[in-house]
């Protein structure tokens, strides 16, 4: 009996924490349609409540226990790992699934979710759209279609209302040099917006699962299932996961981690035209990374990245060759002249966005961050429960790296003393780390934020990567650590550690609770109890303990990263709803007409633009001053519009004027008879307009389209 409870207690407890967290996902969805809590959620424990989960929990054990029972599979699953990637993008390519959240546009557009069938009606087959992530369904993703209909042109009309460079900032899909580093966006130039999206979702995810994996097997000693929790880890993230499709935060740990994956297979092979062919590879992934054109998790991202290349050259000294430099010295030489011309045909893009109010002239010198935000991580993976289960900022800027902080860091130390050796691998890293927490709380001096580039971040970017670290240590340090079995398998030995990880455990969840961070018992409960777990794994170091640790990150943190975006079908119900279906009638027979949009939000502003409507408020990547300075000849308000902004406009009677709305958002109230200074040919609007000038068109949907006479 207690060899059983050994072997299959840890499946025991993770379907537990499955059968709990599943039964909050689905209350989690029907508050999405309904509105209303009941359950778990609600706390309202019933006998049908508790016979749910106790179905759950025995289809998740049964599950669990198969895939023990005929773990051999994996073998095959490792070995075949990059057909079985290939299959899945072609399979979500081919059916157009994606992870965007699209379907938002139906509540934003006047209309609200009453029923699952309305749900599955917008395309939606699993989870529930994220109305929160603005970044991705409302901008970055319309923008994207858009391009449709500018043949993926590098230059359009249809945002902004004027020429506008799209190979920049947002990087959309474009037959530009730009594209070449951004391969990612290929499946919208060949096989158009639907597919594209698919494509962009699932090869991004598919990319970053296998080189974390190859990454983590670089790093740890090529333990697999070690790696394998590293590619969860990171993955399926919440911090990844929540920011999926903005800010090329995937694209920078592909690229920066096939990086090192590269220089290492560069240092190992003796193939000269293999070796080219890394090169070229390393080219892809610095061109790739450069151009994110987001620094705040850049500056970061390369300390960690720069500092682990370091390690990879000096442990593998002895294998380079002069070849290997010249080959190196060409790569940049290439890659310098590549980037330039980048650069240069985006110049006047980059330099307007550097001289702009909000990002250009935004500084940050770190500091105030509190300690007990670095344990965010312990109820974080609850954040796509609700986002109002946890009290403090927005789900989004809670979503972190399931750390496990500081056990890395003191790991990694406890590692190196046990075993009476300096890992430059660790030393690095901790010094990267101890900087970023200096940053994070105490903050710099600003001649060192700017030296250090890190004036360009801000505190929550910086903290998620030291997240990263963390895991790095952790996950290495199980790799090299070594104990003897017998010793750890004393009872009394035991008992201790258990007690210890109980305590620890605890104090780091009090801590936290401490810190502001408030949220139910029913997200408090299984959060301790797993950070428990994991401490007493850890504590105990032995292989078996290794591997259900690694088994029970596995499971977890793909359950619940998993969870975050919803699995969504097509793009009719944005591109052919009965808005958008109106504005192409419009849009096929006026193709140069100009749009603005009325919103009572700037939400829902980029809808017109996906069946290519040139839009003067689409979102403003960089500043139309030419059109801004016909409505504020003296420059007044410069201030207020020389920034990226979501652009709210309104017609008034009265005068015209600018207003800040927040940092990235202005609103416009426009003189009717302003509208023909902005050119202004059709108006779509949330409202009935009255203005003498605008000649009603049709009704779409739940908005009214308006002619300027």
């Amino acid at each position: 009996m207690k060899n059983i409870a050994k072997r299959y207690g840890v499946y025991v407890l993770i379907s537990l924490f499955i059968a709990i967290y599943y039964e909050l996902f689905r209350e989690a969805r029907n508050y999405f349609v309904l509105g209303a809590y009941y359950g778990l959620l609600d706390e309202e424990y019933t006998p049908k409540l508790f016979l749910k989960l106790l179905l759950f929990f025995a289809a998740s054990l049964v599950v669990l226990l198969l895939l023990n029972r005929y773990k051999h599979i994996f073998i095959y699953i490792d070995k075949y790992r990059y057909f079985i990637g290939i299959g899945i993008i072609l399979i979500c390519t081919i059916f157009e699934l994606s992870g965007s959240s699209i379907a938002s546009f139906y509540e934003y557009t006047g209309y609200n979710y009453g029923t699952k069938e309305e749900l599955y009606s917008q395309g939606v087959i699993w989870g529930f759209p994220r109305m929160i992530r603005t970044d991705e369904w409302a901008t970055l993703t319309p923008l994207n279609f858009a391009q449709e209909y500018n043949d993926y042109g590098a230059t359009t009309e249809i945002l902004r209302g004027t020429t506008t460079d799209v190979t920049t900032f947002y990087a959309n899909p474009s037959f530009s040099l730009a594209t070449l580093f951004r391969p990612f966006l290929w499946g919208y130039l060949l096989l158009g917006s639907a597919k594209g999206l698919a494509f962009y979702w699932s090869s991004r995810m598919v990319c970053l699962f296998l080189v974390t994996y190859e990454f983590g097997k670089i790093l740890m000693n090529n333990k697999k299932i070690l790696s394998t929790a590293l590619a969860c880890l990171v993955t399926f993230s919440q911090t990844i996961q929540w920011w999926y499709a903005t800010n090329g935060l995937v694209e920078m740990f592909i690229f920066g981690e096939l990086a090192i994956v590269l220089l290492y297979y560069l240092l190992k092979n003796n193939v000269l035209w293999q070796k080219a062919l890394i090169c070229l590879g390393l080219i892809e992934c610095a061109g790739g990374y450069l151009l994110c054109y987001y620094p705040a998790q850049q500056v970061p991202l390369a300390y960690v990245f720069g500092a682990i290349a370091l390690y990879v050259l000096i442990h593998n000294r002895e294998l380079i060759k002069g070849r290997d430099i010249l080959l190196l010295i060409g790569s940049v030489i290439i890659f310098g002249g590549l980037i330039a011309l980048v650069l240069y045909n985006s110049i006047d893009t980059i330099m307007a966005t550097m001289n702009t109010v909000y990002p250009g002239k935004r500084v940050n010198l770190g500091g105030n961050s509190r300690l007990p935000e670095l344990f965010t991580y312990i109820v974080s993976l609850f954040t796509p429960i609700n986002d109002k289960m946890v009290l403090r900022d927005n789900v989004c800027e809670m979503s972190v790296f399931y750390s496990m902080f500081p056990i890395g860091l003191g790991l990694s130390i406890y590692t190196m003393i046990r075993n009476k050796k300096a890992d430059l691998l660790y030393i690095f890293l901790i010094i990267v780390e101890v900087f970023f927490l200096l940053f994070c709380v105490v903050g710099l001096p600003p001649i060192i934020a700017k030296i250090t580039f890190l004036s360009y971040s801000f505190n929550n970017r910086v903290a998620s990567i030291i997240g990263f670290i963390d895991i790095v240590l952790l996950i290495r340090s199980l790799s090299e650590k070594r104990t003897k079995k017998n010793a750890n398998d004393k009872p009394a030995i035991i008992i201790v550690k258990l007690i210890i990880a109980i305590a620890a455990g605890i104090l780091m969840s009090y801590f936290l609770s401490v810190g502001g961070l408030k949220a139910p018992m029913i997200i408090w409960v299984p959060s301790t109890v797993l950070i428990i777990w994991i401490i007493y794994l850890v504590l105990r170091d032995t292989t078996d303990c290794k591997e259900q640790l690694a088994i029970t990150l596995i499971c977890v943190i793909s359950l619940t990263g998993l969870c975050v975006n919803p699995v969504q079908k097509g793009i009719d119900n944005v591109t052919n709803n009965e808005i958008t279906s109106e504005v192409r009638e419009i849009v096929e027979d006026e193709p140069d007409a100009k749009w603005i949009v009325i919103n009572p939000e700037h939400t829902p502003n980029n809808l017109p633009v996906t069946v290519g409507a040139k839009l003067i408020n689409s979102v403003n990547t960089y500043p139309n001053m030419e059109l801004w300075k016909k409505l504020d000849p003296t420059g007044q308000h410069e201030n207020l519009y020389n920034r990226y902004a979501h652009v709210d406009f309104d017609v008034v009677d009265t005068e015209t004027q600018f207003k800040e709305m927040h940092a990235d958002n202005i609103k416009v109230d426009t003189n009717y008879n302003d509208l023909y200074k902005l050119g202004v040919n059709y108006i779509l609007s949330h409202k009935e307009l009255t203005a003498p000038n605008l000649d009603f068109k049709k009704r779409a949907g739940m908005y009214y389209i308006y002619k300027v006479k």
